[in-house]
Protein backbone atom coordinates (compact mmCIF):
# COMPACT_ATOMS: atom_id res chain seq x y z
CA UNK A 1 0.00 0.00 0.00
CA UNK A 2 1.25 3.60 -0.78
CA UNK A 3 0.52 6.51 1.16
CA UNK A 4 -1.23 9.08 -0.28
CA UNK A 5 0.34 11.84 1.70
CA UNK A 6 3.93 11.07 1.22
CA UNK A 7 3.95 8.03 -1.16
CA UNK A 8 5.73 6.06 1.08
CA UNK A 9 5.34 2.49 1.00
CA UNK A 10 3.64 0.80 3.92
CA UNK A 11 2.19 -2.39 5.22
CA UNK A 12 -1.30 -3.23 3.99
CA UNK A 13 -2.18 -3.58 7.83
CA UNK A 14 -0.58 -0.42 9.07
CA UNK A 15 -3.64 2.08 10.18
CA UNK A 16 -0.52 4.84 10.08
CA UNK A 17 2.51 5.68 7.69
CA UNK A 18 5.86 5.88 8.81
CA UNK A 19 7.03 8.32 7.49
CA UNK A 20 4.78 10.92 7.76
CA UNK A 21 2.26 9.37 10.51
CA UNK A 22 -1.02 10.49 8.45
CA UNK A 23 -4.08 7.99 9.57
CA UNK A 24 -4.34 4.88 6.76
CA UNK A 25 -7.50 3.89 8.20
CA UNK A 26 -10.98 5.00 9.27
CA UNK A 27 -11.19 2.08 12.03
CA UNK A 28 -8.98 2.44 14.54
CA UNK A 29 -9.75 0.88 17.99
CA UNK A 30 -10.69 3.75 20.10
CA UNK A 31 -8.87 1.81 23.10
CA UNK A 32 -5.46 1.62 22.02
CA UNK A 33 -3.31 4.07 22.78
CA UNK A 34 -2.11 6.40 19.67
CA UNK A 35 0.31 4.98 17.48
CA UNK A 36 2.22 8.42 16.80
CA UNK A 37 2.69 8.25 20.83
CA UNK A 38 3.98 4.87 20.74
CA UNK A 39 6.53 5.22 17.79
CA UNK A 40 7.39 8.91 18.38
CA UNK A 41 5.37 10.39 14.96
CA UNK A 42 2.71 12.65 13.87
CA UNK A 43 0.98 14.04 10.99
CA UNK A 44 3.12 17.24 11.99
CA UNK A 45 6.39 17.77 12.60
CA UNK A 46 8.96 20.27 13.51
CA UNK A 47 8.27 23.24 10.99
CA UNK A 48 4.57 23.05 11.64
CA UNK A 49 5.31 23.30 15.79
CA UNK A 50 7.83 26.15 14.78
CA UNK A 51 4.92 27.92 13.16
CA UNK A 52 1.73 27.28 15.66
CA UNK A 53 4.32 28.77 18.19
CA UNK A 54 5.14 31.49 16.20
CA UNK A 55 1.55 32.13 15.28
CA UNK A 56 0.30 31.76 18.83
CA UNK A 57 2.69 34.62 20.02
CA UNK A 58 1.41 36.93 17.99
CA UNK A 59 -2.53 35.98 18.57
CA UNK A 60 -0.92 37.27 22.48
CA UNK A 61 0.67 40.29 21.08
CA UNK A 62 -2.83 41.21 19.40
CA UNK A 63 -4.39 40.59 22.52
CA UNK A 64 -2.40 42.12 24.90
CA UNK A 65 -2.55 44.97 22.31
CA UNK A 66 -6.07 45.40 21.93
CA UNK A 67 -6.63 45.10 25.87
CA UNK A 68 -4.30 47.66 26.42
CA UNK A 69 -6.23 49.96 24.27
CA UNK A 70 -9.31 49.40 26.59
CA UNK A 71 -7.51 51.47 29.51
CA UNK A 72 -10.79 52.86 29.86
CA UNK A 73 -12.54 50.10 31.03
CA UNK A 74 -11.66 49.04 34.68
CA UNK A 75 -13.11 45.61 34.44
CA UNK A 76 -9.89 43.37 34.82
CA UNK A 77 -12.11 40.33 34.94
CA UNK A 78 -14.22 40.77 32.03
CA UNK A 79 -11.08 41.34 30.22
CA UNK A 80 -9.37 38.56 31.51
CA UNK A 81 -12.48 36.08 30.56
CA UNK A 82 -12.34 37.43 27.16
CA UNK A 83 -8.77 37.04 26.24
CA UNK A 84 -8.73 33.19 27.73
CA UNK A 85 -11.31 32.52 25.69
CA UNK A 86 -9.81 34.20 22.92
CA UNK A 87 -6.47 32.33 23.08
CA UNK A 88 -8.03 29.02 23.56
CA UNK A 89 -9.58 29.22 20.07
CA UNK A 90 -7.18 30.53 18.42
CA UNK A 91 -4.95 27.24 19.68
CA UNK A 92 -7.47 25.20 18.14
CA UNK A 93 -7.76 27.47 15.16
CA UNK A 94 -3.60 26.60 15.07
CA UNK A 95 -3.72 22.77 15.80
CA UNK A 96 -6.42 22.15 13.14
CA UNK A 97 -5.19 24.15 10.08
CA UNK A 98 -1.43 22.86 10.85
CA UNK A 99 -1.99 19.70 12.28
CA UNK A 100 -5.08 18.44 11.45
CA UNK A 101 -6.32 19.82 8.14
CA UNK A 102 -6.44 18.17 5.15
CA UNK A 103 -5.59 14.54 7.05
CA UNK A 104 -7.65 11.55 6.21
CA UNK A 105 -9.23 10.19 9.40
CA UNK A 106 -12.63 10.71 11.02
CA UNK A 107 -13.62 12.85 14.19
CA UNK A 108 -12.67 10.22 16.05
CA UNK A 109 -9.00 9.77 14.94
CA UNK A 110 -8.08 13.12 14.57
CA UNK A 111 -9.08 13.67 18.29
CA UNK A 112 -6.66 10.48 19.33
CA UNK A 113 -4.07 12.22 17.37
CA UNK A 114 -4.16 14.93 19.77
CA UNK A 115 -4.19 12.63 23.03
CA UNK A 116 -8.61 12.59 23.30
CA UNK A 117 -8.75 9.19 23.90
CA UNK A 118 -8.98 6.95 26.96
CA UNK A 119 -5.98 6.50 28.65
CA UNK A 120 -3.89 3.06 28.13
CA UNK A 121 -3.49 2.29 31.55
CA UNK A 122 -6.08 1.64 34.00
CA UNK A 123 -8.14 4.05 35.51
CA UNK A 124 -6.61 3.26 39.31
CA UNK A 125 -3.60 4.02 37.72
CA UNK A 126 -4.24 7.02 35.39
CA UNK A 127 -6.28 9.04 38.84
CA UNK A 128 -3.08 7.58 40.99
CA UNK A 129 -0.28 8.98 38.15
CA UNK A 130 -2.87 12.59 37.85
CA UNK A 131 -2.57 13.05 41.31
CA UNK A 132 1.09 12.20 41.78
CA UNK A 133 1.40 15.26 39.17
CA UNK A 134 -0.94 17.11 41.22
CA UNK A 135 1.02 17.02 44.18
CA UNK A 136 4.40 17.08 42.43
CA UNK A 137 3.60 20.40 40.78
CA UNK A 138 2.70 21.87 44.04
CA UNK A 139 4.94 20.67 45.79
CA UNK A 140 8.06 21.76 43.43
CA UNK A 141 6.70 25.35 43.21
CA UNK A 142 6.10 25.52 47.15
CA UNK A 143 9.94 24.35 47.43
CA UNK A 144 10.97 26.91 44.76
CA UNK A 145 9.39 29.95 46.20
CA UNK A 146 10.23 28.77 49.96
CA UNK A 147 13.95 28.57 48.72
CA UNK A 148 13.35 31.86 47.30
CA UNK A 149 12.08 33.15 50.12
CA UNK A 150 15.10 31.81 52.30
CA UNK A 151 17.37 33.58 49.99
CA UNK A 152 15.05 37.31 50.24
CA UNK A 153 14.73 37.13 46.44
CA UNK A 154 11.73 39.03 45.81
CA UNK A 155 11.89 39.31 42.23
CA UNK A 156 11.04 35.72 42.57
CA UNK A 157 8.48 35.92 44.58
CA UNK A 158 5.16 33.40 44.09
CA UNK A 159 2.38 35.16 41.99
CA UNK A 160 -0.88 36.02 43.17
CA UNK A 161 -4.11 36.86 41.25
CA UNK A 162 -4.72 40.38 41.44
CA UNK A 163 -8.45 40.69 42.99
CA UNK A 164 -9.68 42.60 40.20
CA UNK A 165 -9.14 39.90 37.32
CA UNK A 166 -11.52 37.14 39.25
CA UNK A 167 -15.49 38.07 39.05
CA UNK A 168 -16.88 38.86 42.22
CA UNK A 169 -20.17 36.56 43.78
CA UNK A 170 -21.59 34.07 41.82
CA UNK A 171 -20.38 35.24 38.69
CA UNK A 172 -17.12 33.91 39.84
CA UNK A 173 -17.94 30.95 37.78
CA UNK A 174 -17.37 32.56 34.41
CA UNK A 175 -13.40 32.75 36.08
CA UNK A 176 -13.55 29.27 37.07
CA UNK A 177 -14.94 28.50 33.41
CA UNK A 178 -12.38 30.47 31.64
CA UNK A 179 -9.21 29.89 33.53
CA UNK A 180 -9.45 26.25 35.46
CA UNK A 181 -11.63 24.51 32.66
CA UNK A 182 -11.01 26.31 28.78
CA UNK A 183 -7.77 27.16 29.55
CA UNK A 184 -6.89 23.52 30.81
CA UNK A 185 -7.98 22.12 27.82
CA UNK A 186 -7.30 24.30 25.06
CA UNK A 187 -2.80 24.45 26.83
CA UNK A 188 -3.16 20.93 26.85
CA UNK A 189 -3.98 20.74 23.10
CA UNK A 190 -1.51 22.83 21.87
CA UNK A 191 1.42 22.58 24.52
CA UNK A 192 1.39 18.27 25.17
CA UNK A 193 -1.31 17.18 22.05
CA UNK A 194 0.24 19.33 19.58
CA UNK A 195 3.77 20.32 20.64
CA UNK A 196 5.19 17.51 22.24
CA UNK A 197 4.12 15.24 20.18
CA UNK A 198 5.32 16.85 17.21
CA UNK A 199 8.57 17.29 18.70
CA UNK A 200 9.01 13.81 19.43
CA UNK A 201 10.22 12.39 16.29
CA UNK A 202 12.90 14.76 16.16
CA UNK A 203 14.10 15.63 19.58
CA UNK A 204 13.03 12.28 21.57
CA UNK A 205 11.26 11.44 24.45
CA UNK A 206 13.19 13.49 26.94
CA UNK A 207 13.62 16.43 24.16
CA UNK A 208 10.99 16.95 23.64
CA UNK A 209 9.22 16.91 26.98
CA UNK A 210 12.34 19.58 27.98
CA UNK A 211 11.32 21.58 24.73
CA UNK A 212 7.70 22.00 25.00
CA UNK A 213 8.16 22.41 28.95
CA UNK A 214 10.59 25.45 28.11
CA UNK A 215 7.50 27.05 25.51
CA UNK A 216 4.84 26.71 27.94
CA UNK A 217 6.93 28.11 30.68
CA UNK A 218 7.69 30.97 27.61
CA UNK A 219 4.39 31.48 27.75
CA UNK A 220 3.37 32.41 30.87
CA UNK A 221 6.45 34.53 31.18
CA UNK A 222 5.76 38.18 33.35
CA UNK A 223 8.46 40.63 33.70
CA UNK A 224 6.71 40.97 37.15
CA UNK A 225 7.04 37.38 38.47
CA UNK A 226 10.00 35.72 36.46
CA UNK A 227 10.08 33.35 39.26
CA UNK A 228 6.97 31.43 37.28
CA UNK A 229 8.88 30.54 35.23
CA UNK A 230 10.84 27.40 37.31
CA UNK A 231 7.85 25.85 38.31
CA UNK A 232 6.02 25.84 35.41
CA UNK A 233 9.03 24.81 33.07
CA UNK A 234 8.55 21.43 36.09
CA UNK A 235 4.95 21.58 35.10
CA UNK A 236 5.00 20.78 31.97
CA UNK A 237 7.97 18.30 32.24
CA UNK A 238 5.38 16.29 34.42
CA UNK A 239 2.24 17.01 32.32
CA UNK A 240 3.97 16.28 29.54
CA UNK A 241 5.17 13.03 30.91
CA UNK A 242 2.08 12.03 32.65
CA UNK A 243 0.81 12.00 28.91
CA UNK A 244 3.52 9.84 27.71
CA UNK A 245 3.00 7.43 30.70
CA UNK A 246 -1.23 7.21 30.28
CA UNK A 247 -1.16 7.40 26.01
CA UNK A 248 -3.74 10.03 27.05
CA UNK A 249 -4.17 14.16 27.31
CA UNK A 250 -6.98 13.37 29.61
CA UNK A 251 -4.56 13.15 32.71
CA UNK A 252 -2.46 15.80 32.24
CA UNK A 253 -6.15 17.87 31.51
CA UNK A 254 -7.10 17.06 34.61
CA UNK A 255 -4.08 17.93 37.03
CA UNK A 256 -3.63 21.21 34.91
CA UNK A 257 -7.26 22.47 35.56
CA UNK A 258 -6.74 21.03 39.08
CA UNK A 259 -3.84 23.38 39.53
CA UNK A 260 -5.49 26.20 38.21
CA UNK A 261 -9.22 25.70 40.06
CA UNK A 262 -7.24 25.29 43.49
CA UNK A 263 -4.98 28.73 43.01
CA UNK A 264 -8.33 30.49 41.92
CA UNK A 265 -10.14 29.33 45.20
CA UNK A 266 -7.35 30.63 46.92
CA UNK A 267 -7.36 33.80 45.48
CA UNK A 268 -11.13 33.73 46.52
CA UNK A 269 -11.75 32.37 49.59
CA UNK A 270 -8.51 32.79 51.39
CA UNK A 271 -7.00 35.50 50.54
Amino acid sequence: MICPHCDNGVADSSNFCGACGVALSLNIDSQQSPPQMALGLAPWKGGEVALGVFIMIMAMVLLAAVFLSLTDSDDTAIQVWASSNLMGLAILGVVWFLGLKGINADLRSNLRLLGLNPPRINLKLSVLLTLGVFAASFSAAWLFFTMMDWLNADWLAPPEYPPDMIFSGAASVFTFQALAVWTPITEEIFFRGFIFTGLVSRLGIWGAMGASALIFSSFHLDPENLGVLVPIFVTGLLLAGLYWLTGSLWPSIVAHAGQNAAALATAIFLV
